[in-house]
C-alpha cells in the first residue's frame, strides 16, 4: 500500500470511529449561493427542480432540509464514511425521501460520467485530504457543474491560519513526547493531552498576544472539532490567491466568498485605494489583501466556470435592480432606551433613517418583504437608494435574511405541520440523540428539535388550537411527564402558555406549516 492510500484509509477510519454531529450549514446552502450570485447580477438554475450534489455529506444532515423544501429536486451525496452513510440512509427511508441518497464512495471513484450537477458543496473537505483528492475534486467540478451552475468549497485559510498552527504543533507535539514514555495518546486522550500544553503555554508562554488568545480559543473547542481539525492526517490551508490558481488550471474560478463581508469588507476609502493601486482590476489579488488586513483563517469560495466570470458583476457597486430581485425578511426589537440592537456585536442603531427601515421590515415578520414593498411604505421617508443602501450593509453584516423567492406565512389558529416535515420532527421525537441536526427552511434557524420539543410540535396537527396543546401539556405535567421550574399552578399555566406560543412562533417563522 503507497504512503498516500494508506492516509486515506486513516482517514476514512478516523470519520468511521470519531464522526461530527451532521450539521446543516446556511452558507454552503443553494439557497444562499444562488442569492449571492443574484447581487452580482449572474442567475444560477432553479432551486425547486436542481440538482444537488454533496461532497463529504456524513450523515446527510446538511442536505436534507434541501431535499424536504424542494421534493422535485434531485440530492446526491457521497462520503468516505461508511457508518455514516449506512446510518444516513436509514434517517432518508425513514423520511420517506425518494429524492436523496447518499453513497459510500471516494469522489474520485464516482462513475455517474454524465451526470451534471447545478450546485456542488464541498464543506469541510478540502483542506483535510492529500493533493491528488483536492486536484480530482477540482476535475470533478468542472466535468459535473452545469454551465451556470455554482460549486462551493470551503477550506482553512492564510494568513489566520499561521497562528492557530502553533497551537495545532503544540498538541501534536506533547503527544510525541508523551507517547515515548509509552502513554496511550489515541483516541481522546490525544485531544486532553493536547489541550493540557495550550494550558500551560496559556499560563507561561511569552509568546505574542495573539498566538496566546488562540491557545485559550482552541482549548475551549469541542473534542470531535479538535480531532479532526487539529489532528487529522491532513490539514493544509491555502492563501486565497494560490486558491484561485490552483482552481484556474482546471478553468474554475472564485466569484465571492459565501460570506459577502470577505469578499467586500468595509475599509476607509484611502485603504481601498492603497489595494487599488497595487491590484488593478485583480479582485483576487485584492480579496488577498483583505485576508492580509483580517488575518482570516477560513473560507468558503463560489465557485463557477472560469468563462462565466465576464458576465458577473464582480464589484462593489451592486446594482439596484440586483438588490430589487430578491427579498429580505428580518426581526428587529428596541432596548430600553427605544433604539434597535442589531447582530451578533449587539449594535445600537443611531440614525433615523435606518432605525425606519428596519421598523418597516420587522412589522412584517415573518414574512418577506422586498425593495418595491419598502418603496411604497417609506414614500417620502427614505430614497430607493437610500433603501438599497442599508439593505446591502445588513446583507455584508449578516443582519437581514436573504431568499430568493417571496415567503409568505400562513396564520391559522389551529396550524399544522405541513406533511413533508412531519417525519423530519417524527425523527426528532423518536431519537435520544441525533446525528444529525434540526433545521429549517434554507438552513437559516436552528429548531433546536429536542425530544420535548420534537413531540410538542407534533401537537400542532391542524386539530387542536393553542389553549387545547396547553391543556395536554398541564395533563402531562400532572402526571411528572415533563418538568416545570415552578410549582404554582397558575405559574405553571402562564410558563406554558409562553411555551406553546415560543413554537408555534418557530415553526410559523421556518415555514414548517406551508
Amino acid at each position: 500500500m503507497d504512503q498516500n492510500a494508506e492516509k486515506n484509509e486513516k482517514l476514512e477510519s478516523s470519520y468511521d470511529e470519531n464522526p461530527y454531529i451532521s450539521k446543516t450549514y446556511y452558507h454552503t446552502q443553494p439557497e444562499k449561493l444562488k442569492s449571492n450570485l443574484r447581487l452580482l447580477d449572474f442567475i444560477s438554475p432553479d432551486l425547486k427542480n436542481a440538482k444537488v450534489l454533496e461532497i463529504g455529506c456524513s450523515f446527510g444532515g446538511n442536505i436534507i432540509p434541501f431535499a424536504i423544501e424542494n421534493p422535485e429536486a434531485t440530492v446526491v451525496g457521497v462520503d468516505l464514511s461508511k457508518v455514516q452513510v449506512d446510518e444516513g440512509n436509514k434517517i432518508i427511508d425513514f423520511l420517506g425521501l425518494k429524492n436523496i441518497r447518499i453513497h459510500h464512495k471516494n469522489i474520485l471513484d464516482y462513475n455517474e460520467h454524465f451526470e451534471q450537477f447545478d450546485y456542488i458543496i464541498c464543506h469541510g473537505v478540502f483542506s483535510w485530504v492529500d493533493e491528488n483528492v483536492q486536484k480530482g475534486i477540482l476535475k470533478f467540478i468542472k466535468k459535473h457543474l452545469t454551465k451556470n451552475g455554482l460549486a462551493m468549497i470551503s477550506y482553512n485559510t492564510y494568513p489566520g491560519w499561521k497562528s492557530l498552527e502553533v497551537s495545532k504543533d503544540a498538541m501534536k507535539f506533547r503527544n510525541r513526547m508523551l507517547a515515548k514514555q509509552n502513554k496511550d495518546v489515541t483516541g481522546k486522550n490525544q485531544i486532553a493531552y493536547g489541550k493540557g500544553i495550550l494550558e500551560f503555554l496559556d499560563e507561561y508562554s511569552g509568546l505574542n498576544k495573539r498566538i496566546k488568545d488562540n491557545f485559550a480559543y482552541v482549548g475551549q473547542k469541542n473534542d470531535y472539532y479538535l480531532l479532526h481539525e487539529y489532528f487529522e492526517v491532513y490539514n493544509t490551508p491555502f492563501y486565497i490567491y494560490d486558491f484561485n490558481e490552483l482552481l484556474e488550471t482546471e478553468g474554475l474560478s472564485h466569484v465571492v466568498d459565501s460570506y459577502l463581508q470577505k469578499s467586500f469588507p468595509f475599509l476607509s476609502n484611502e485603504i481601498l485605494d492603497k489595494i487599488e493601486n497595487d491590484c488593478q482590476n485583480d479582485y483576487i489579488g485584492k480579496e488577498q489583501y483583505y485576508d492580509y488586513l483580517t488575518d482570516c483563517q477560513f473560507r468558503s469560495s463560489i465557485i463557477t466556470h472560469t468563462d462565466n466570470i465576464k458576465d458577473i458583476n464582480i464589484s462593489r457597486n451592486i446594482k439596484i435592480d440586483s438588490i430589487k430581485a430578491l427579498n429580505y425578511r428580518g426581526f428587529y426589537v428596541k432596548n430600553e432606551e427605544g433604539k434597535y440592537v442589531i447582530g451578533e456585536d449587539k449594535e445600537v442603531v443611531e440614525s433615523e433613517k435606518k432605525a425606519l427601515f428596519l421598523e418597516t421590515v420587522a412589522k412584517h415578520y415573518p414574512n418577506t418583504v422586498t425593495v418595491e414593498d419598502l418603496e411604497k411604505e417609506l414614500e417620502n421617508k427614505l430614497t430607493t437608494v437610500e433603501i438599497c443602501e442599508i439593505l446591502l450593509v445588513l446583507i455584508y453584516q449578516r443582519k437581514i435574511e436573504v431568499y430568493n423567492d417571496k415567503l409568505t406565512v400562513n396564520k391559522e389558529e389551529k396550524i399544522k405541520i405541513s406533511d413533508k416535515y412531519r417525519k423530519y420532527v417524527e425523527y426528532f421525537a423518536e431519537t435520544k440523540f441525533p446525528v444529525i441536526s434540526s433545521y429549517g427552511l434554507s438552513g437559516i434557524n436552528d429548531l433546536g428539535l429536542d425530544l420535548l420539543r420534537a413531540n410538542v410540535f407534533l401537537l400542532f396537527d391542524g386539530t387542536r388550537t393553542d389553549d387545547y396543546i396547553v391543556e395536554i401539556l398541564k395533563a402531562k405535567h400532572a402526571r411528572d411527564e415533563i418538568k416545570v421550574d415552578n410549582t404554582d399552578s397558575k405559574a405553571v399555566e402562564t410558563i406554558l402558555k409562553e411555551y406553546v406560543a415560543t413554537m408555534r412562533t418557530i415553526i410559523e417563522e421556518n415555514f414548517l406549516n406551508k
